[in-house]
């Protein structure tokens, strides 16, 4: 018996077809890895199991029960869907959070028995192997532990239907740094011992390698291949996922001669960065990294005005920035890609024109009004550049995959021509294609004289791509790297244990 046994599912869109033909199979006990670039149809996949939408064609079955489709009430067949978008809410407990998804509203005749309910909730969360207080507000939850509460929520949501389930995980850790990721994958892999089938849809292969059991890789709608993990490579998936082998995973940092300072930061201190000090030169890639909640999250945005610090200095080639004025950033020549896409790089309802011409659409004013045939061509012509799929300048950006989203807001800033780019989190939840194209960019400006500042979590990208990288604890640098210590290891090491009497004056 199959935990998920699809057979020949299919689904079009108009003439766009999103799956074709896909066949996937999932053991109870294992996880099982489904991989493919942005728009392969993992999501309309994902949409097919839950009743999102209505398959044109195919068959589904959940330890060996055939599903109607569409799906109605997938809880009730035991599939369950964790995203990377959790959908908690921040003032409620932990318990009124559990209880808001149990349907207690439903309940009016019958009140809520809040002390058995936190026993069963008691005795979920020991099955898995942790505990957090159930009368802790959730806005005190780390973002791995808003997962764990997620998976808790899913399995008291299916109690008592079946004990036969399926998790689908997508991207779940794709916000998380690795020491928080890795609180999740564990927890996947005691879910999986439970006797539960878990699918994880993830870009991130070494997480992958390190968990999953099998991997089906999607292409175009299609299932391509099935494998054993244990006898793969990354680099072979990479390649079945793009139908061409990658032979550099991530572009090297240029190897040019570095310019006068672009970057200088004298004391920028906020909520939580405290007296930052740091200078980036013309053609250099410097990383920035910590963990959740050490102040990377914050830092890039203070350095583009888009938060009002404390205190400090900005200076961009010679010119001091007023503090918190991001058009006076951008008019000098420093623009940055933020790490939530979708909530502050783009507008999802404008169209992929209207994202990429905005900084620059007063260059397009006639006396009659926006020269619209321009605009279209300028967009097209810089999607070209940055190869996003499909260019067509006039669809909602909705209706792009995120890597070709995230193409769309680095081409929107790379005409800028900048001289500070600040990337954060450029690849979250980007294919490997996508996240390679992207990088290139960053890096073509650096050899454009840019001063780049890559904002991340992922450890082995900043040892790829960067000339150095510094280390954020507690909101100050304690802990540079470059040269032979700049390795995946030891940048993981210097996050986890920081040396706090290396604090460093000057960068």
């Amino acid at each position: 018996m199959t935990a998920l046994n699809v057979v020949g599912l299919r689904k079009s869109y108009g003439g766009a077809v999103a799956l074709d033909g896909l066949n996937l199979h999932v053991r109870p006990g294992e996880v099982h890895a489904l991989l493919g670039q942005n728009g392969c149809g993992k999501s309309t996949l994902v949409k097919s199991l839950t009743g999102v939408v209505t398959p044109d064609e195919g068959s589904v079955e959940v330890f060996g029960r055939t599903l109607t489709l569409p799906v109605d009430a997938p809880h009730e067949h035991g599939i369950a869907v964790i995203h990377q978008d959790i959908g908690l809410v921040d003032d409620m407990t932990v318990l009124e959070n559990l209880g808001a998804n149990a349907r207690y509203g439903a309940r009016l005749l019958a009140p809520v028995r809040v002390g058995r309910e936190k026993a069963v909730y008691r005795e979920l969360m020991n099955r898995l192997g942790f505990d957090f207080p159930l009368d802790a507000q959730v806005s005190t939850l780390s973002p791995a532990e808003r997962a764990l509460l997620a998976v808790v929520r899913a399995m008291r949501l299916m109690d008592g239907n079946t004990d036969e389930q399926l998790f689908i995980l997508d991207e779940p850790t794709a916000a998380l740094p690795r020491p928080e990721a890795s609180r999740l994958l564990a927890l996947m892999r005691r879910v999986a011992d439970t006797g539960a089938g878990v699918v994880f849809i993830s870009h991130r292969l070494a997480e992958v390698m390190e968990v999953c059991d099998r991997a089906t890789v999607m292409r175009a709608g299609r299932d391509v291949v099935e494998v054993p993990i244990e006898d793969t490579s990354r680099s072979e998936l990479v390649a079945h996922m793009l139908g061409r082998r990658m032979d550099d995973f991530y572009p090297a940092p240029p190897g040019v001669e570095f310019g006068a300072p672009r970057l200088t930061v004298r004391g920028l201190t906020g909520r939580r960065v405290a007296d930052v000090d740091l200078t980036v030169r013309a053609g250099e890639v410097v990383g920035v990294t910590g963990l959740a909640g050490m102040g990377q999250e914050e830092l890039p945005m203070l350095l583009a005005g888009d938060e009002k610090p404390v205190a400090g200095t900005v200076v961009v080639d010679g010119t001091e920035l007023r503090a918190s004025d991001p058009r006076q950033a951008i008019d000098h020549g420093m623009t940055l890609v933020p790490g939530n896409r979708l909530r502050d790089g783009c507008w999802v309802e404008g169209t992929a024109e209207e994202n990429v011409i905005l900084p620059v659409v007063h260059r397009h004013r006639r006396w009659k009004g926006l020269d619209i045939n321009a605009m279209r061509e300028r967009a097209a012509r810089l999607m070209t550049e940055v190869n996003v799929h499909p260019n067509r300048p006039e669809l909602p950006m909705s209706a792009f995959s995120g890597g070709n989203q995230q193409k769309v807001v680095f081409a929107k800033w790379l005409q800028l021509d900048p001289k500070v780019l600040l990337l954060d989190e450029p690849t979250q939840g980007v294919d490997p294609g996508s996240a390679k194209d992207l990088l290139a960019d960053a890096m073509a400006a650096a050899t454009n004289s840019a001063a780049v500042v890559v904002f991340s979590g992922e450890h082995e990208l900043l040892a790829a791509v960067c000339h150095r990288v510094l280390v954020l604890h507690h909101g100050r640098l304690i802990d540079e790297l470059s040269g032979p210590r700049l390795t995946e290891q030891q940048l993981l090491e210097a996050c986890e244990s920081p040396a706090d009497d290396a604090l460093l004056a000057t960068h």
